[in-house]
């Protein structure tokens, strides 16, 4: 990433994907402020953009990889009974934090090689550093909101809109009881991916803002 954003030019963009294996925000905040100030100092601007999903939606959806990767209905949410016990998926709040490494060795953790929540520390303290981060260092944030995702980077950049075809769908039905997702809403508002969800919306889609009034 670093060579990725040296010798920009004064028309050009570049883009950046990070996703599976890449940054863990929660103890990489100083590349993110690294690379805006390496930007910046070229007389440019960075743009670090997320969009955000539901985080039941995006755990209900992963269900459909559950068989290839050798794991049952029945295991694939154990882990999300420990706070620091590692998966085969990430929620939509773990991911951001601390990506989908596996055990990391760090001489600061305090109980030995960590991946998810190295620090144990409680729900609460996992949202308010997530939306730090957010705060912090993201210009377009969205949750499940594709449209307002592409109008507000086509309003940044100036670019034209392109047809984007939709080539990662899963075409075959996904079939949940009623107890499977109580469940597993459960294990998300536990894990504090609801409360990240929720207070996402409050600040970047005014939701429920109608109660301030």
């Amino acid at each position: 990433m670093s060579e990725h954003i040296q010798n920009l030019g004064p028309n050009e963009w570049r883009i950046a994907h990070s996703h599976l294996v890449s940054t863990y925000l929660n103890e990489s905040e100083d590349l993110l402020n690294k690379w805006r100030s390496d930007v910046e100092a070229q007389g440019c601007q960075l743009i670090n953009t997320i969009m955000l999903r539901d985080p039941l939606n995006h755990a209900m959806s992963l269900h459909k990889i559950v068989k290839s990767k050798n794991s049952t209905r029945e295991d694939w949410t154990k882990y999300l009974s420990s706070p620091t016990g590692d998966g085969l998926w990430a929620t939509v709040l773990d991911f951001f934090l601390y990506n989908n490494h596996g055990l990391r060795h760090h001489d600061d953790y305090p109980n030995g090689p960590g991946g998810r929540n190295p620090f144990n520390v409680t729900k609460e303290v996992k949202v308010k550093r997530a939306m730090e981060l957010l705060h912090r260092h993201f210009d377009i944030v969205t949750v499940s909101d594709h449209a307002t995702f592409r109008a507000k980077i086509l309003n940044w950049t100036g670019w034209t809109p392109i047809r984007m075809p939709k080539t990662n769908v899963h075409r075959k039905g996904l079939n949940f009881t009623k107890k499977e997702v109580e469940n597993l809403q459960k294990l998300l508002l536990k894990n504090g991916d609801v409360d990240f969800a929720d207070q996402a919306r409050l600040d970047y889609h005014d939701y429920l803002s109608y109660l301030a009034d």
